[in-house]
């Protein structure tokens, strides 16, 4: 083949069937290149998740089990306790002598240590996503902490109840929980950067309706931080992360329905504490319907086709009874376990063992929480064990 000849007719008459032919070859290829690289980066991601996934798997959340709930509520006393946790993977350090609060601290401190230990090890995809979820927490800390300012109680006190997490550290934890009052507290942290727009929410909130309203507006900004960095992840991590945070903060949300309603408050008590623009299932509007709600089983009426209906339906008239929401609040947190094991389920190749793993560790620490509870109370093996939150078959 005469290669001259052939780029001499490309630019002739008698050339032009070649150059569509050429066109036509690049264009292909140009549609090869570009599928190459959408794969390729699948692939990239998939294998990011590889290793962080198998070893979530192999740690596993065994106290949210049957077996390992059987095991924590038969116990004979603190130690016993704690070696059976170790047991099972969860190794947490007993003092002779402890009692109940240095006990609960000690659960939440174990918890935050995982959750610090989980965003050194998870891909750079989901790290902000396990950081916006620490932040709930954080927020709880601090907001234990400031109440404690706003209820008198001495600084020492206050400082040896908080648990270092994330930004909060135990110099930060010890400025604020000295301060005055709660507006120099709010300061002090502000300064610190522990929690971003503190001051901000204090001034809006706090200032203008009192230290309750503004302990929650600090609870819905962690909730609306995480939903915000969900809704901000990368293509292949969006759907997994919206599902998780979505999901939490409309469970979060029935809760603050379920003991509004219960205690009588009204829609106007109850809606400055829910947390707007962030439900998964549950949308704004169905909130404030959800508010209005006369009473429990109307509320109920109003979820029973949303997949949190059969998690609650069940107790609503145990609950109305006893006038303590525990069962239900239980039947949220099965919720969510469910939703773990089927974000671990769909999302196998990406994040989802790692999320199902991170919503599961936290229902663990209230397991082994109810479990030293029951046991430096004297409570029954068979009432701890009623008060576990355990994974069942799919519903």
């Amino acid at each position: 083949m005469d290669i001259d000849l052939i780029f001499s007719e490309l630019f002739t008459g008698e050339g032009s069937g070649l150059i569509l032919i050429a066109f036509a070859i690049a264009f292909f290829i140009a549609i090869f290149v570009a599928v190459s690289a959408g794969w390729f980066r699948i692939i990239l991601s998939i294998a990011s998740f590889a290793y962080p996934s198998a070893r979530v798997r192999a740690m596993g959340n065994p106290l949210v089990t049957a077996d390992g709930a059987d095991t924590l509520s038969d116990a004979s006393d603190l130690l016993d306790l704690f070696e059976r946790a170790a047991r099972s993977g969860h190794i947490i350090e007993y003092r002779e002598g402890m009692g109940p609060d240095d006990t609960e601290r000690m659960i939440r401190h174990y918890h935050y240590t995982l959750l610090g230990n989980l965003t050194v090890s998870v891909p750079d995809a989901i790290h902000s996503l396990i950081l916006g979820y620490i932040q709930v927490y954080l927020a709880e800390e601090v907001a234990s902490v400031l109440r404690g300012i706003s209820g008198g109680l001495p600084g020492d006190l206050i400082e040896k109840r908080a648990v270092p997490i994330g930004a909060f550290s135990s110099s930060a934890i010890r400025k604020a929980a000295h301060s005055g009052s709660v507006e120099e507290a709010v300061q002090r942290l502000d300064r610190s950067g522990v929690f971003p727009r503190i001051r901000d929410i204090w001034k809006a909130v706090g200032e203008q309706e009192g230290y309750a309203a503004f302990e929650s507006a600090l609870f819905s900004e962690s909730y609306r931080s995480l939903m915000m960095t969900a809704r901000g992840m990368d293509e292949s991590q969006y759907e997994p992360a919206v599902l998780m945070a979505g999901r939490i903060i409309d469970c979060e949300n029935l809760r603050i329905l379920i003991r509004g309603l219960l205690y009588g408050a009204d829609s106007a008590a109850i809606e400055p504490f829910l947390i707007q623009r962030g439900g998964f299932e549950i949308s704004d509007d169905m909130l404030r319907n959800l508010a209005r709600s006369a009473d429990l089983v109307e509320l109920v009426s109003q979820i029973r086709e949303t997949m949190y209906g059969p998690y609650i339906e069940p107790f609503i008239e145990q609950v109305r009874k006893s006038r303590d929401p525990g069962a239900i609040e239980m039947g949220l947190s099965q919720c969510l376990l469910d939703v773990g094991r089927m974000a671990s389920s769909q999302y196998h190749l990406g994040s989802g063992p790692i999320l199902r793993y991170l919503m599961a560790l936290g229902i663990e620490c209230e397991n082994l929480r109810a479990a030293a509870a029951g046991i430096l109370y004297h409570v029954p093996a068979e009432t701890i064990r009623a008060q576990m939150v355990v994974e069942v078959s799919m519903r």
